[in-house]
């Protein structure tokens, strides 16, 4: 179990229930969800993302695209891990979440097992 409080954002609820759900069996803080890219958007840049630990988003959103998520990330919280949740995983997304500091990808649909890997090993890494 991580003691850790992680951002998970993605307009599908189905996939935002599922990843809550998941990260629940390993997560003892809090797991901030959000289904509406904007008010993410706002989330990610205010003061509140002083205790996060990880950033999950989905990378083709309404409004706010995960892109944007991450750059706003960058600016204002820029070592903190940024998984990208995508059903698309083109070379042109990869190239250019990379170049904007990306930690890692996920493509849905995803194993459970996948996500806590990966969810496992950004935490890790983040606590050095």
């Amino acid at each position: 179990m991580y003691d850790c409080n992680i951002v998970v954002i993605d307009d599908d609820i189905i996939t935002l229930e599922l990843v809550q759900l998941i990260l629940e069996e390993i997560i003892l803080g809090e797991i901030h969800v959000f289904s509406d890219s904007k008010q993410a958007l706002d989330y990610v840049q205010s003061n509140n993302m002083d205790n996060i630990s990880l950033v999950i988003c989905d990378w083709l959103m309404p409004e706010v695209s995960g892109l944007h998520v991450l750059a706003a990330l960058r600016k204002s919280k820029p070592e903190c891990p940024f998984l990208m949740l995508t059903a698309n995983a083109t070379k042109q997304l990869v190239v250019d979440s990379m170049r904007l500091g990306a930690t890692d990808f996920i493509v849905k649909p995803f194993q459970t097992h996948d996500l806590l890997t990966k969810v496992e090993r950004l935490i890790r890494d983040a606590d050095g």
